[in-house]
């Protein structure tokens, strides 16, 4: 089971970098989004606890 997601391409759309830097307060990239938590860069701990905390929600929609 994963988790469904929304990208967006910052190199072609203004608006989506522009909400990037406001969530993010960075222009680096990824900048992953969930469970209330921004994520900027990689960092396998945070990704594997906003992932595990996406599956317990009930609220969100996982892909299977």
């Amino acid at each position: 089971m994963g988790v469904e997601y929304v990208e967006f391409d910052i190199s072609k759309d203004g608006d989506a970098l522009d909400e990037m830097i406001r969530i993010s307060g960075a222009r680096s990239v990824p900048v992953i989004v969930g469970c209330e938590d921004v994520v900027v860069g990689f960092d396998e701990h945070r990704l594997e606890a906003m992932i595990n905390c996406m599956k317990n929600r009930t609220d969100l929609k996982l892909a299977t």
